[in-house]
């Protein structure tokens, strides 16, 4: 009975979060058309900050409830969910061509933070300093995407001949659609992770198992259905940025806020050994398989996606194995 009513309330939340990101990402567009913002920045902000809300409630959550080792197991998985099954995913389903110049900074971004994140990770620990850092460069990221969106000549906006009146209920839509996208991802990823935590419990998988897998899978379930959103609306470039975007902002945000709150928590937020030497070193691996081709080739292969996949495949396998941590 415990095992259906929490597969229930799994299902559903899974739901939710599908309902969710097909209004953030509709309204993400809607942004897109009336402003002139191209959609790799309204994908890289927005739409990042937005659906990496859920990981970063969850880990804060986590600390609160002393539980830190799924705090930094649900960052870590989380940005490798989002390369290995969600990235990867996009790639095999709409393999196309890329704008090497969108993309660029913000990979060698990426490259640069997760580098000083495993710098910082070498004791197998965060400290409080450290979160600072990663805070600072997060808002670093962020105002330099306000500032390039500033900078960036915008597309001619797609609003039709209305009245001022209609303008403001088409940008009134767009907040609407982007309150209510937020809010639906933040219940469904609670439902997705608390009853996925539940199921995890019940067939005795681990704590770092668990924020490595269920929980950096539930969390990345908003950029997942953003980016099949994406797909449909043949919306590469939102897609695209959001996840390269979450991915930074996973690493500098979430991690950032986590040694942060520890630190005021009384808890010290602990790194494990396999993450460290596994998960780490193999996300950079998946990073060199996604992204090189898109700055060497300026598109992406199906190929990328097969692979990706069956690397996550071989990881999720690896964990269980090496369970418990």
């Amino acid at each position: 009975m415990v095992v259906a009513l929490s597969l229930g309330f799994f299902l559903g939340g899974l739901y939710v979060i599908i309902k969710g990101g097909d209004f953030l990402v509709t309204a993400a567009l809607r942004l897109s058309k009336i402003s002139g913002i191209n959609q790799m920045i309204i994908g890289a902000t927005f739409v990042s900050i937005a659906t990496t809300l859920p990981e970063v409630f969850v880990s804060i959550f986590a600390v609160m409830s002393d539980n830190p080792g799924i705090a930094v197991g649900n960052a870590v998985g989380s940005m490798i969910a989002n390369i290995a099954l969600v990235l990867a995913l996009y790639i095999t389903f709409l393999p196309h061509k890329v704008n090497r110049r969108k993309i660029y900074g913000k990979s060698l971004y990426l490259f640069a933070v997760t580098a000083l994140m495993f710098i910082f990770a070498s004791d197998l620990k965060v400290t409080w300093l450290e979160g600072a850092v990663l805070l600072v460069l997060f808002s670093f990221f962020l105002f330099s995407n306000i500032s390039e969106a500033k900078n960036t000549e915008l597309q001619k906006p797609e609003l039709p001949p209305a009245v001022h009146s209609e303008k403001k209920n088409i940008v009134r839509d767009v907040v609407i659609g982007f309150l209510a996208g937020q809010a639906m991802l933040f219940v469904g990823a609670f439902l997705l992770v608390d009853h996925g935590d539940r199921l995890a419990k019940i067939f005795g998988i681990s704590e770092m198992v668990i924020g490595l897998t269920v929980i950096a899978v539930g969390t990345s379930m908003p950029e997942l259905v953003t980016s099949i959103a994406s797909i449909r609306k043949k919306s590469g470039g939102l897609a695209l940025g959001n996840i390269l975007g979450s991915n930074i902002i996973n690493c500098t945000l979430l991690i950032g806020v986590c040694g942060l709150v520890g630190d005021l928590h009384g808890t010290t937020i602990p790194l494990s050994r396999d993450t460290f030497l596994v998960s780490l070193p193999f996300l950079f691996v998946l990073y060199l398989i996604a992204l090189a081709p898109m700055m060497l080739k300026k598109r992406t292969y199906r190929w990328q996606g097969l692979a990706l996949l069956t690397l996550y495949a071989f990881y999720v396998g690896y964990l269980i194995i090496r369970q418990p941590m």
